[in-house]
């Protein structure tokens, strides 16, 4: 004898219209998913549009090293490059009468161009920093001076992410929300620091 299910049907046959309705359920579900994503795209280059085009940031951070151990630290751009942890490759570059030149292949054909534009050893060195993939570029001053034993670094940043390419709403977005330049900043001069206590 069959045992049916209510409706009709033995136990175990497939119901034709509800196998439909299930599946008209999961088509809007992941409709409604891919306009969410859609609708998440867009408003991030819609307000990436309208975002400022400089970003500014500025750290200081002491050091229990003098001022030229310090400046030497910053000096070994592969153990403390610009890019900080996003960095895959760096490649020396004939220097400029200001001081070293050298890229820094971050990936993806991420490439960045760091010049030194101002060396005055041990006390003051500004670096300019172009990307070759977006409209981007960034200008990272040091100011070294002694504090006790130690010295004292103050580090201070510019940021223009200029119109040019579809990255540049998506740069301003992650740099609302990442931290800003400043984050940036930190990061180096954290590396300096665990290879100075290292």
């Amino acid at each position: 004898m069959l045992v049916g299910d209510g409706r009709g049907r033995p136990v175990g046959q497939a119901d034709p219209a509800f196998d439909e309705g299930r599946g008209r359920e999961v088509k809007r579900m992941v409709l409604w998913v891919l306009i969410g994503v859609v609708v998440l795209v867009a408003s991030v280059f819609v307000i990436g549009s309208f975002m400022p085009v400089r970003y500014e940031g500025a750290t200081v951070v002491a050091f229990d090293r003098d001022v030229q151990a310090v400046w030497d630290a910053l000096q070994d751009v592969r153990a403390h490059p610009m890019t900080g942890r996003m960095m895959k490759s760096i490649e020396d570059l004939p220097a400029a009468p200001t001081g070293p030149v050298w890229t820094e292949d971050m990936g993806h054909g991420e490439v960045i161009t760091v010049t030194t534009e101002v060396s005055e050893a041990p006390r003051r060195m500004v670096r300019h920093m172009t990307s070759g993939a977006t409209a981007m570029e960034s200008r990272w001053e040091y100011a070294l001076e002694p504090a006790g034993d130690g010295c004292r670094v103050t580090l201070s940043g510019v940021t223009d992410i200029a119109k040019g390419t579809w990255h540049t709403p998506v740069f301003r977005v992650m740099m609302a929300i990442g931290g800003g330049v400043k984050k940036g900043l930190d990061i180096q001069l954290a590396m300096v620091a665990a290879t100075l206590d290292g």
